[in-house]
């Protein structure tokens, strides 16, 4: 009976607290509660000492409710903001598995229960305030609109998708803060290049005077390494090696050419450069090399008139019929052609007969001679092959730069050639057969030959089966190459008697000094890349996951799996900075070169040529000219032969009039 009682008096004391409060708004409850003396209000009773401990209780418990009614007004007042916030945080507790919320960190634990406080008394605020009117009526002075729901749920979903769009933009950008954050472990291996981030990999360019480092006593300077420190190769290892410098134009194959062969011509060697382009600064560069180490210098231009050089000075039979087949591509090709060119190479070593009576002869000689001449209808591609040789002045000189003076005193002889005119490409390649046999004349035996340096820019217009041939034997004569090409695209295109894979593997396995520059063509980075040899590496394996407003996040773990990967790899090769190389050696790994040009001055450069009497006395060519277009017989064509220059048609005999070599207007066939 006394704690019914006590219960009611508890009842009726937490009505009047939130009854003696007045309404201000629609959404407001009474003032604070003041505790009244219970014994006025009613009376002496039989449970008064029930009473005064009810009133205690009340004053105690005072501060509490008035916080609970003001914490229930605040929420009134703001139901809209929380019917947002609702729809904000609700996604994170529909996304959350069950076990997830099972095994959830506080913090995620405190979000859900603000969630759902935010979901009752903001979108579920008019039902929440429903239930309290009718558990204690007339105590809450509130009243609710129709558009009061509509609204709620609005802000709600409102809520709910600028949860979705926030998530989808903010996700991927803490995962990159994440990661950045993340500092990875010291034990990994390296990783596989990417071409977007490789050039930080790389060295830049570096810009120095070649000529400070230049020391003989060190060796042949190859550049600087990527700690800014000259590196040096042994003199006795650069003598007794070919090279091979690969690199796209402009990337500096010519430059690291020139500070190389400019210390062979210091340290006493004969070096011949072959160049079908013409370089710009080439030729000044190796007379100035040749001028500080006191040894000669000749210019030889195979496409100017001038009588330069005798080819086939002091020839033998045996050595001429090689130059023939050489130049003329007259070797067997494996093809159905191959039984014409028999005729051929018995021409060759009929016509080389020449030079036993003749040692002083030239090609032209050769040509005019009887044999020749009487072979024009009958074996017509070594009479044609022929007689374009004879047209070049710059080959058939009677007294001409002799090319063994190089290998005798050293210095440098320097030829430019062409890449177009198919004659000077056949004289070309003849030309390195012959340096070929003037180096395997040399004596080893009583002497030590001199270091012969030969250098084919542009290998590809210098190919020919003896000249390949020659690349494994060249080496034990005293001569080492020096070889530049683009790709290995350039090794394929050889003339028809090779083969293009025979080509890149001979230069592969000659050139044991390799120089790699950037190059264009990915077949040759790859190339280059597998002669680098491979690498261990390690390779990342990372989980994505999706999340439920379908953006993918990186997982935290990450599996790392041993891997292979070349040490010099394409991507590398691909993006060299200009006059930065790769250096492949026998005796250490791929490491890098920087290098920068030796700075010369251009100066007026003079073509060797022999004296004007001497080339007054050169024998012109006879040339043939047949005008019979419809296959008439010979005997209905008159035979035109003539030497240089007096042409004329024959319709054109009696009008023409001899003119000179001055004439402003000169014949239509003068050769």
């Amino acid at each position: 009976m006394y704690w019914r009682t006590l219960f009611r008096a508890g009842k009726h004391a937490f009505l009047h607290m939130a009854a003696t409060r007045s309404p201000s708004l629609p959404h407001t409850l009474a003032p604070p509660f003041r505790p009244t003396p219970w014994g006025e209000r009613m009376g002496q009773t039989a449970d008064e000492g029930g009473i005064v401990i009810l009133n205690k209780l009340a004053v105690s418990l005072s501060p509490i409710v008035n916080g609970v009614l003001s914490f229930i007004a605040f929420m009134q007042q703001h139901q809209l903001m929380l019917a947002l916030l609702s729809g904000l945080t609700l996604p994170f507790l529909a996304s959350m598995k069950s076990d997830e919320r099972q095994h959830a960190p506080p913090w995620k634990k405190g979000l859900i229960a603000f969630s759902m406080l935010c979901f009752l008394l903001g979108t579920m605020a008019p039902t929440v305030i429903g239930i309290f009117q009718w558990l204690y009526p007339g105590w809450i002075i509130t009243s609710t609109s129709l558009l009061t729901w509509p609204v709620l749920i609005s802000f709600t979903i409102a809520g709910f998708i600028f949860h979705i769009l926030l998530r989808r933009v903010l996700t991927p950008e803490l995962d990159k803060i994440k990661k950045r954050l993340v500092r990875k472990t010291t034990l990994e291996r390296e990783l596989r290049t990417d071409v977007r981030t490789v050039k930080s990999q790389l060295p830049e360019t570096l810009h120095y005077d070649p000529l400070d480092y230049i020391d003989p006593n060190e060796g042949i300077f190859i550049g600087m390494n990527r700690d800014i420190q000259p590196m040096y190769l042994p003199l006795k290892d650069w003598q007794k090696q070919h090279s091979d410098i690969i690199g796209t134009t402009g990337a500096g194959k010519g430059v690291a050419t020139g500070i190389l062969l400019y210390q062979s011509i210091l340290a006493g060697e004969g070096v011949f450069v072959m160049d079908p382009k013409d370089d710009e600064w080439a030729p000044h560069l190796y007379r100035k090399a040749c001028e500080d180490a006191g040894k000669p210098f000749a210019l030889i231009d195979l496409r100017k008139q001038q009588y330069q050089l005798n080819l086939i000075e002091d020839i033998t039979p045996d050595e001429l019929e090689e130059l023939f087949v050489a130049g003329f591509s007259l070797a067997e090709k494996g093809q159905e052609s191959d039984f014409y060119r028999i005729d051929d190479r018995k021409a060759a070593r009929m016509a080389a007969q020449f030079v036993s009576d003749n040692p002083s002869t030239t090609i032209r000689d050769i040509y005019n001679g009887d044999y020749v001449q009487g072979i024009a209808e009958k074996i017509k591609a070594f009479f044609g092959k022929i007689e374009e040789l004879a047209l070049l002045n710059s080959i058939n000189s009677p007294e001409g730069f002799p090319l063994k003076k190089i290998f005798d005193e050293g210095g440098c002889c320097y030829v430019i050639g062409s890449m177009r005119n198919s004659k000077i490409i056949t004289a070309q390649r003849m030309l390195l057969v012959r340096l070929y046999q003037l180096a395997e004349r040399r004596d080893r035996v009583t002497d030590v030959p001199r270091p012969i340096a030969i250098y084919l820019s542009e290998l590809k217009y210098h190919l020919s089966r003896p000249a390949l041939e020659g690349l494994g034997a060249a080496r034990d004569k005293g001569v080492h190459i020096i070889m530049d090409h683009q790709s290995i695209a350039d090794l394929k295109d050889c003339p028809a008697d090779l083969k293009g894979d025979a080509v890149v593997g001979a230069v592969v396995e000659n050139a044991k000094f390799k120089l790699v520059y950037r190059v264009m063509d990915p077949d040759t980075a790859e190339w280059v890349a597998r002669m680098s040899g491979t690498i261990l590496v390690d390779d990342e394996v990372r989980k994505a996951k999706t999340d439920a407003v379908l953006t993918e996040t990186i997982d935290d773990e990450r599996t790392i799996r041993q891997a292979e990967r070349f040490f010099i790899d394409s991507n590398m090769v691909l993006n060299l900075p200009d006059f930065v190389s790769f250096i492949f050696t026998t005796k250490t790994l791929p490491s890098a070169s920087l290098i920068s040009p030796i700075r010369v001055k251009k100066r007026e450069l003079e073509i060797y040529s022999v004296a004007p009497d001497i080339a007054a006395s050169a024998t012109p060519a006879k040339i043939a000219l047949d005008f019979d277009e419809e296959g008439v017989s010979p005997t209905s064509t008159p035979n035109v032969t003539t030497t240089q220059p007096d042409l004329f048609f024959e319709g054109e005999r009696k009008s023409a009039k001899p003119r000179s070599d001055d004439d402003e207007t000169p014949s239509l066939l003068d050769f």
